[in-house]
Formats: C-alpha cells, sequence, structure tokens
C-alpha cells in the first residue's frame, strides 16, 4: 500500500488533502483511482489508513477510515553530524540512514572537509537534501521525515544544543569500540560525528570530546566517510535492540 505523507493542518477530522508533487505521482504514475486505498501519515508518527475520494489536477481528496500509530520509528533518536563530503555523497549518506532509521541529519563543515558551501549555495542544497529524505523516508514506511539541517561550523556546536550521549568516530581510537561504548549506556538521543574524507582534526577531536563524546572505533578498517555513519547507526540500533519486530 503506497504511502504518502501529509501537515497535520491537510488533515480534518476524517478528510485529509494531498498537495503537491504527489498529487501527479498518484494520478499520473500509479494510476490512482476513486476507491483506491493508500496510507497517509502526518509525519509525527500516525498512520492512517484512506481511500481515494476525488481528485483534480493539485489535489488529492481522501476519507481516512482509521488510524493507529507508526511502529516503524526507532525507540532511539540519533542524529547523524556528517562532516562535508565530496560532491555527490551526502544525497547517498542521507537516502541510506533515513532507510536505516536515522532522526536528524547535520551536515558539519569541518577544517578537512573539501567542499566549502557558501550560504547560497548551502540554501539551495538543502532543498535537494530534504527531498532525498522525504522520498527515503516514503520508500520504507517511516512514520516521520527526518530534518536535514542547514550546515553548521563545527565549532559552533555546543553542549546545549547536543543530544544526550555522543559518540565520535574517530579513526585515531585504538582502545575502545563502539560495541564497549554502548554496553551499558542507554539513551533517548544519541548524536554521531563522523568526519569528512580526510578525517578530523586534532583540534576538532578536542572540542567533540569537551562536549562529552566518547571517541570509538569500529575495527581495523578504515571505512569511507559515506559508510562509516550508516555503519555505526546500524550497530547501535542492533545493540540497543531497535532492530527486532
Amino acid at each position: 500500500m503506497s504511502k504518502f505523507f501529509v501537515s497535520k493542518n491537510q488533515i480534518t477530522n476524517k478528510h485529509a488533502v494531498i498537495k503537491g508533487a504527489d498529487v501527479n505521482h498518484l494520478i499520473k504514475v500509479l494510476r490512482a483511482n476513486i476507491g483506491d486505498s493508500i496510507t497517509i501519515c502526518d509525519g509525527e508518527g500516525t498512520d492512517y489508513e484512506a481511500t481515494i475520494a476525488s481528485f483534480n489536477r493539485d489535489e488529492v481528496h481522501v476519507d481516512l477510515l482509521r488510524s493507529a500509530a507508526c511502529l516503524n520509528e526507532p525507540k532511539t533518536k540519533v542524529t547523524l553530524y556528517q562532516g562535508l563530503p565530496k560532491q555527490g555523497k551526502m544525497e547517498w549518506i542521507i537516502e541510506k540512514c533515513v532507510e536505516m532509521g536515522i532522526d536528524a541529519i547535520v551536515p558539519v563543515q569541518m577544517e578537512r572537509s573539501v567542499v566549502q558551501l557558501s550560504a547560497e549555495q548551502a540554501v539551495k542544497k538543502l532543498e535537494r537534501w530534504q527531498k532525498t529524505a522525504e522520498a527515503a523516508a516514503k520508500q520504507c514506511s517511516r512514520g516521520k521525515i527526518p530534518e536535514v539541517h542547514m550546515p553548521i561550523r563545527l565549532y559552533d556546536i555546543t553542549k546545549d544544543i547536543t543530544p544526550e550521549f555522543l559518540l565520535l568516530l574517530y579513526e585515531g581510537e585504538c582502545s575502545q569500540s563502539i560495541k564497549q561504548a554502548l554496553t551499558g549506556n542507554k539513551a533517548g538521543s544519541v548524536g554521531i560525528f563522523i568526519g569528512p574524507e580526510g578525517g578530523f582534526a586534532p583540534e576538532e577531536v578536542v572540542h567533540l570530546e569537551a562536549l562529552g563524546a566518547q571517541s570509538v572505533t569500529l575495527g581495523p578498517r578504515i571505512l569511507r566517510t559515506e559508510t562509516a555513519g550508516l555503519v555505526a547507526l546500524s550497530v547501535l540500533l542492533y545493540e540497543w535492540g531497535d532492530l527486532t519486530c
């Protein structure tokens, strides 16, 4: 059954309105007709079983039959702080981490980031990145569309804006594995820091550890920046029991 996200103000009583690009996808691509069943999600964890009541070129009107909490969201809210990678990699990172269950993604400008975005470029990138997150959330039947934030400088990250449990995936760490850091701990919100292709600068590691981030390793093999975050997220959700039905 196809799933479509709508904002809460598009839901009234037993009725909802689908607008935007989803209208064309429903009518032109999926060839939907009146009476067809679809799933509506309010983006805040509630799914609605619905049937198409009517449509035109701009809107699809649906009748809501019943609602239920979406069970596809991890209990732990994980934010990925991703060092800005080279061109084209960010979309892949967003897509795969959204599929896996990430809650939010913060692109981070780091000292060794090859890509340096101007404010205008960042706005344009953000629009595309958020669309990538939305498409991935629909594809894997998420209960929300994870937010991709505006890029931020690493040194602008402070303790009061970070999750309660922080992991720093650092290539220079040899003693503590991610499993060791996760064993015996449990938190409602987690931040995972991943460096760009060139890794973290030493001063950046000092800054993040001062915020309380635990340096961990994923093993003896150095992973690509686009791989490390997805692996860390997968390990965390597995260790904390969020990969079971």
